[in-house]
């Protein structure tokens, strides 16, 4: 019958034990503690190395004389206080239709994995994350599928998945450290556990696992935790507080040195407690009363408990074992059933002397303290592979914990590798905005890798012993998305006819002021404004019938051509601002043979006198005209070009006479006739000023008033 060794280090206590298997069973030879003289380790760390370091040895050598055995290897456990739980998403995009598969949510979890691993410390900058911390498990806390949060992605048909997951590392400085203090006591590392697995093994037996249980071992500077369900122990956590908490409580409120309030907090069976206190006074504390003085320490490190609970499992348990010497705090599982909103006879005290499955523990040994000590030998001696495992990744050796059943996926995630690579990612995406709508292209799918065990294919999911040999083959990454406007805007190309040619309508696209072609490619994260609807101007343009001027300046004013021009959409006359679809037919005349008398006013002729009527009698203003195309002298008849200048005058003066050049022509007196001041000057029957232009044919009355 094999026997083991092994050393559990605690804040308050070391213990020592011996034990074999016997049918199944832990049996215990021999155990022996020892606690700390000094407060040499709070909350689970070694403040002061020579005492802890002293401790171990005066175990170690006394273990030695009780059994006779020379104890080469020993078996230890990493505190849960050197874990670290942290939070990490992923999301994925699937194409349209896809099935989501179990495989395809194993990749997206383990993604997740080591997202949360780059929130770790960087104790090291120049070594990778990877080869700083062990993961020893996650779970699983939220899932969404297209923005819709779902209780499982497997089977589901969806787009945009995205789930968060809580996962738990371990430093490997932490055991390395474990290794070197057990070199410098002369021994060599058997194997090595964490204490929340260890406790995990020996109390929750394979079928209870199948049911949401948390097993919380409550010590004195720290509280680890475990969560089990679906077979398995799925999270890990810690909380930095525990029994240490309660005694300081006690000594804060009495005045106590620590080591008094501890003894006062372990004789919390007697009614009565006599204590002195720092000051030298005698106190003599009534039980109730100190219970009630604990009330808030006790319901501080239920609350940080349950809050720890709630993050790593998402919800409130079935059930809660409590092992540790804090756990035997009065009033915890009343408070942390309430801080739970379990019933209290669903938060436990599991005791070492009611485990079924140890035998010959020693009279003073069978409270919940000693149920670690217990946990670590028994799962090194049922499981004699927990140590490490030595697997080969691409030729390149990797080293993994081993906690359990370790996987393909937990040792590409060792070794560093980036399981994103897996599936091959697809290409970037080809964001942007049309007249201030997003619009994305999505990317080309990638080319999926292969994964290899032993030369055979293999998933994620498949267990890795030691020695095994794994070919990772990163998938290719799909192309990024590319268009052109031209491709985007298809279907907003059309064709009308002009003259009976077809003449393409394609939409304009501009950044700014700046007109964009429609072949250049589309820049990602750009906007740009597309005007979709044409005028009669545009096409005409496009056919080419506006190519070179289309313009005349007549006496300073710019006369456009196209309005003298014949137009017309489907038989109907049109102007040039008239929006045009596909599909219209339009017919364009341009204007021909042009001279300067088709841009004089069309009430002046050539040798006719402007008429007007002044008090009844007929004047007849400007005779004569001059005209003037390009700064040269020319006639009615002279032939215009677009882009010509045009100007003229008549009798001497600029077109048309204004009121004021008719007393040219009258005979006036500007001497007012007596008791008149102010001259009355009206054009048919209004009243005007000097400066008003006249028109052919125009009434004039003018009088003194």
């Amino acid at each position: 019958m094999e026997s083991i060794f092994v050393l559990d280090i605690g804040t308050r206590t070391v213990m020592g034990l011996i034990a074999s298997l016997e049918d199944g069973k832990l049996s215990v030879s021999h155990l022996i503690y020892k606690e700390h003289k000094t407060r040499s380790m709070l909350d689970g760390q070694i403040h002061n190395v020579e005492q802890v370091t002293q401790i171990v040895k005066e175990i170690v050598q006394e273990i030695r004389s009780l059994s006779g055995l020379e104890l080469k290897k020993v078996a230890v456990a990493a505190a849960g206080r050197a874990l670290r739980t942290v939070r990490g998403t992923a999301k994925v995009k699937f194409p349209v239709g896809t099935v989501i598969t179990r495989e395809d949510v194993l990749s997206l979890e383990l993604q997740a994995v080591q997202d949360a691993q780059l929130a770790l410390p960087k104790n090291q900058g120049y070594i990778p994350l990877s080869q700083q911390y062990y993961c020893v498990g996650y779970s699983v806390v939220e899932q969404h599928l297209d923005n819709i949060t779902i209780g499982s992605l497997v089977g589901q048909r969806g787009q945009d998945a995205d789930l968060q997951v809580v996962a738990t590392f371990l430093p490997r400085i932490v055991v390395d450290s474990l290794q070197t203090v057990v070199e410098q006591a002369g021994l060599e590392l058997f194997s090595i556990t964490l204490e929340p697995i260890a406790v995990a093994n020996l109390v929750l037996n394979p079928t209870m696992r199948r049911l949401n249980l948390v097993l919380v071992d409550i010590g004195a500077g720290t509280s680890d935790i475990a969560v089990c369900g679906d077979n398995t122990v799925s999270a890990f956590g810690m909380v930095p507080m525990a029994g240490d908490e309660i005694t300081e409580a006690i000594c804060d409120a009495y005045l106590l040195d620590f080591n008094v309030g501890e003894q006062v907090k372990r004789n919390l069976t007697d009614e009565n407690i006599t204590v002195t206190d720092v000051l030298g006074i005698e106190q003599n504390l009534k039980k109730s009363e100190v219970l009630t003085t604990l009330v808030p320490a006790v319901d501080s490190l239920a609350e940080a408990i349950a809050q720890e609970i709630y993050g790593l499992n998402g919800k409130t348990p079935q059930a809660v074992l409590l092992v540790g010497g804090g756990s035997l705090t009065p009033g915890l599982t009343r408070s942390l059933a309430e801080k739970l909103q379990l019933p209290e006879n669903r938060v436990a005290v599991q005791q070492a002397g009611k485990l079924n499955n140890v035998l010959n523990l020693p009279p003073d040994s069978l409270g919940p303290n000693f149920i670690t000590v217990l946990g670590i030998a028994y799962t090194g001696l049922t499981c004699p592979t927990m140590g490490f495992v030595s697997v080969n990744i691409n030729d390149i050796p990797v080293r993994l914990l081993n906690i359990g059943k370790n996987t393909v996926a937990e040792a590409l995630l060792a070794g560093g590798f980036n399981l994103r690579d897996l599936y091959g990612r697809p290409g970037m995406a080809l964001t942007f905005e049309i007249n201030g709508q997003m619009v994305s292209i999505p990317g080309k799918m990638g080319t999926p890798g292969s994964i290899t065990l032993n030369g055979e294919p293999a998933q994620l999911n498949n267990t890795v012993r030691q020695g095994d040999k794994i070919i990772f083959t990163p998938g290719k990454p799909g192309e990024e998305a590319k268009a052109t406007y031209g491709e985007v805007l298809k279907d907003y190309f059309g064709f009308c006819r002009v003259n009976g040619k077809n003449v393409e309508i394609k939409p304009v696209v501009k950044t700014g002021n700046k007109i964009i072609s429609l072949e250049d490619n589309i820049v990602d994260g750009s906007k740009a404004e597309v005007v979709t609807k044409q005028t009669v101007k545009d096409v005409l343009a496009e056919a080419g019938f506006l190519g070179g001027s289309t313009e005349v300046t007549v006496n300073g004013k710019v006369l456009s051509l196209l309005d003298m021009s014949l137009c017309t959409i489907n038989g109907k006359k049109a102007k040039l601002d008239d929006q045009v679809a596909p599909g219209d037919h339009i017919y364009f005349e341009p204007v021909k043979n042009l001279t300067v008398d088709n841009f004089l006013p069309g009430t002046v002729t050539k040798g006719t006198a402007l008429q007007v009527y002044v008090n009844g009698e007929k004047v007849a203003l400007q005779q004569g005209e001059k005209i003037w195309v390009n700064k040269n002298p020319a006639e009615r008849t002279t032939p215009v070009q677009p882009g010509d200048e045009i100007d003229y005058q008549f009798c001497d003066k600029k077109f048309p006479p204004i009121l004021i050049d008719i007393f040219n022509k009258i005979n006036f007196s500007p001497n007012p006739p007596p008791g008149k001041t102010r001259l009355l000057l009206l054009v048919n029957n209004e009243e005007k000023e000097y400066t008003y232009p006249l028109q052919d044919g125009d009434k004039i009355e003018i009088s003194w008033t």
